[in-house]
């Protein structure tokens, strides 16, 4: 097996062929073999039996031009069927990475099972005294996001499974009650099926459940915004699929099914989530879309996009969430998260109607992916 390069960042897999044509030899003699007789003697002064070795001499020529052509379209096709191994763009040119980008792409091909992890650890200080001159105060956050993928890809079956779980916490000076609170805090697991109808084209089911696991508190209050499983979401739909290019899924969902659970109602307000007072579990059932993009200029940046829209025909949910990776060197990154989001159902306290909700976040830290 040996690597052909076709371009800069590509390189096709074939086997290389070691034994002698011999359908080039046997065509060179048959060749010679008949200049001969032409330079012997002319067509008309040819005997019944020479005439008669000629005309096979021209049939056997055009069989084995039949055959070399049947050939050449043959190996033309397998070539074809080669899959392509496409090496990142990089900034930093770096032949470990691309060696380890080829090694993948064998064993994928071995294994229709894909796998990726990634750990990321980003840490924020900062120290003040109390007669510094421009007064301010001490804090400290850190941010931990863990992220893997399981998924299976066939020709026409594909099963992608995604989990992930973000944890962020900083001191809080100005909270008299709590030294320490909940920044970030989001554990999700997503699992889709598609069934390909045409290509680009595939039948999809999917369902996630997206909760918190620690306990959030209000501002120098005992009062919780969130607590672990409340809130619990669970959305399920049932749809189509279209995937027109690499790194691109538009899902369109006619049937979609939302459940939102509130566990702790004593200390977290439902209606800080779209439920009415004293409830506990609200179920919807309505449609939805959810458009999902990964672009990667080059090696070093990585930028996820995911929008969902779900309606259930008389509220309207609108969650964008742009996550900006920057790989400074291989163990140290950045990220940069923007989330807006926009809910006619919540309705916060104080307010009169529904308000668009933002989060940004810029960190830097340790940051390592595993295959």
């Amino acid at each position: 097996m040996a690597a052909q390069q076709l371009y800069t960042d590509t390189f096709r897999l074939q086997d290389v062929p070691q034994a002698v044509d011999m359908d080039v030899v046997l065509l060179d003699m048959i060749a010679e073999q008949s200049e001969q007789l032409h330079a012997n003697d002319t067509i008309d002064t040819l005997t019944i039996a020479e005439r008669m070795q000629l005309d096979s001499i021209e049939r056997e020529l055009k069989e084995i031009d039949s055959i070399r052509t049947l050939n050449a379209d043959l190996v033309f096709q397998k070539m074809e069927r080669i899959p392509t191994i496409e090496i990142e763009k990089s900034w930093v040119k770096d032949a470990e990475e691309d060696r380890n980008d080829v090694l993948r792409a064998i064993r994928n091909m071995r294994s229709p099972w894909r796998r990726e992890a990634t750990l990321m650890l980003q840490i924020s200080q900062n120290y003040v005294t109390a007669n510094w001159y421009q007064g301010g105060s001490s804090s400290f956050a850190a941010l931990g996001t863990a992220k893997g993928q399981i998924s299976y890809i066939s020709e026409r079956f594909t099963w992608e499974n995604f989990g992930e779980w973000r944890i962020g916490a900083s001191t809080v000076s100005a909270d008299s009650l709590h030294k320490i609170n909940t920044t970030d805090d989001m554990f999700r697991i997503y699992s889709k099926a598609n069934l390909r109808i045409v290509p680009k084209l595939f039948t999809s089911v999917s369902a996630e459940i997206e909760t918190r696991l620690l306990p959030t508190y209000q501002a120098n209050s005992n009062m919780l915004k969130s607590a672990p499983f409340s809130p619990f979401r669970f959305n399920a739909a049932f749809g189509i699929d279209y995937k027109p290019v690499k790194n691109l899924s538009i899902s369109v969902s006619p049937v979609s099914y939302k459940m939102i659970h509130i566990m702790d109602t004593a200390r977290v307000l439902p209606t800080d989530y779209g439920l009415e007072a004293g409830q506990r579990t609200q179920h919807n059932i309505g449609s939805s879309v959810r458009i999902e993009y990964t672009w990667k200029p080059v090696r070093e940046v990585a930028l996820e996009s995911k929008f969902y829209f779900y309606t259930n025909y008389h509220d309207v949910e609108l969650d964008l969430e742009v996550n900006c990776d920057f790989i400074i060197t291989r163990f140290m990154s950045a990220r940069l998260i923007l989330h807006p989001r926009y809910d006619t159902s919540v309705i916060m306290q104080g307010d009169t109607h529904a308000k668009i909700q933002f989060r940004e976040l810029l960190s830097i830290g340790f940051a390592h992916k595993f295959h």
